[in-house]
């Protein structure tokens, strides 16, 4: 989830263009068509085709666990190492199996006798339409673009906070788009299962790529979305991937008290000018997201006729773009409650299905970090605290730490020397801290 501004950066003509002409078409194209050499990711990996064809899987799907590697095509990668983008077997919160896509990257020397250990990246709101995929800018291996500054000439942030500092250190670093995202379907926003399992099979296919002599321990690191996303990771992992190991999970400012939220059972947290029309946006995007994944609810049920069609819009407009779209058609003149249905009215049936994507509710089965500015307009610090206070009612450590006057998008950045200790103190094995 992001925090909007009524000003947005104007992305240069190539990328626009770029972005807005379907979900992979910010690729760089392949010299040689996509068939190896400067394409070929690494030896024995199926080499993708070129430009946006990468992101639509083979009909019907191969054979093969979740997690199995289908193609991939090397990317530019920071000095001293090598990466790839990647697209592999996954599987929705049901059980169906889904082709999902992403990014890894991995030091360019040799690896130690026992392997690297591997981060997994979990990226914040990007929105629903699949051409917002984070992998599908012509250099995604990169570290975190923030698009709130004058460096940024995408539609959405790009690329893994820390990238160049996780791979100095040694590890493999694997970033999920997530379902729906580059690859055909619906976004299954915030539906914690599909999400888990889109990230725990990133970890499977970083595996699969021998020259990256990934490891089977892992640590899972969220923003927002992705944060929510870790969390259960850190509650799933044992049942659908009990070969890794999961040494920890971090989250950023997480998406992880949903029901609470939707149920208007946590006190307001900080707003400004935009926020209420950005949140209008993320709402949109949640009822898209569960209307894919749970056939029995219905948009009519949670949002009224200007609500229905700002939902067709959330399929066309990246998160930033729909928000203005939202600013500008309803939220400038005051109108937002046009959009939505009073609570009173939502069936009970959705407030189960948010509940059901809450985490905190059972146990982890690894430490977990916490990061939260108190400045943040996007995840309420408020709700933050909730999970917390859930999560420590369980035996396993939970560190929270609050970051005096950080936004929703500094958060990455002034946490980042305490999340890149804690990762490496998982790896080491040392007992993790806990201060609930």
């Amino acid at each position: 989830m992001r925090r909007r501004l009524s000003a947005i950066i104007a992305a240069c003509v190539a990328v626009l263009l770029a972005l807005v002409g379907g979900p992979a078409a910010a690729q760089v194209t392949n010299p040689d068509g996509g068939k190896g050499g400067r394409a070929e990711c690494a030896p024995g990996v199926p080499v993708g085709p070129a430009g946006e064809r990468f992101y639509d899987p083979p009909a019907p799907l191969p054979e093969g666990d979740h997690g199995d590697l289908i193609w991939a095509q090397r990317v530019q990668a920071p000095d001293g190492a090598r990466a790839c983008r990647i697209l592999y077997l996954s599987a929705l919160g049901d059980g169906k199996p889904v082709a999902v896509s992403g990014i890894v990257a991995w030091p360019d020397r040799a690896a130690p006798r026992q392997g690297r250990n591997v981060v997994a990246w979990a990226h914040g709101t990007v929105g629903g339409p699949r051409m917002c995929a984070p992998s599908a800018v012509p250099n995604p291996a990169v570290n975190l673009i923030d698009y709130f500054t004058y460096d940024s000439p995408f539609g959405i942030d790009v690329g893994v906070p820390a990238l160049t500092k996780l791979l100095d250190a040694g590890d493999v670093v694997v970033g999920t788009d997530y379902q729906g995202l580059g690859t055909p379907g619906v976004h299954q926003y915030v539906v914690g299962a599909t999400e888990s399992n889109n990230v725990l099979d990133s970890v499977r296919a970083a595996r699969q790529i021998g020259a990256a002599h990934a490891n089977d321990k892992a640590a899972v690191l969220g923003w927002s979305q992705g944060g929510g996303a870790a969390m259960f990771v850190a509650q799933n992992a044992s049942s659908y991937t009990p070969e890794t190991r999961l040494v920890g999970v971090a989250g950023l400012a997480p998406a992880a008290d949903l029901g609470p939220q939707f149920e208007g059972r946590v006190l307001p947290g900080p707003t400004d000018a935009t926020s209420p029309s950005h949140q209008a946006a993320l709402r949109t995007n949640v009822y898209r997201g569960f209307l894919a994944a749970y056939p029995e609810l219905k948009a009519s049920q949670v949002l009224k006729p200007a609500g229905l069609d700002a939902l067709q819009g959330d399929g066309v407009a990246c998160i930033e773009h729909f928000s203005d779209v939202i600013q500008n058609n309803v939220g400038n003149v005051g109108q937002l409650d046009t959009l939505f249905k009073n609570i009173l009215e939502v069936p009970r049936s959705w407030f189960q299905r948010f509940h059901e994507n809450t985490p905190g509710y059972v146990t982890t089965v690894a430490p977990v970090l916490v990061m939260q500015g108190t400045a943040d307009t996007v995840i309420n610090p408020y709700s933050t605290t909730e999970y917390v206070k859930r999560a420590c009612t369980f035996d396993q450590p939970v560190q929270y730490t609050r970051y005096q006057g950080a936004t929703h998008q500094t958060i990455p950045f002034v946490a980042q020397d305490e999340y890149l200790a804690w990762i490496a103190e998982r790896f080491a094995g040392r007992p993790a801290p806990s201060n609930c």
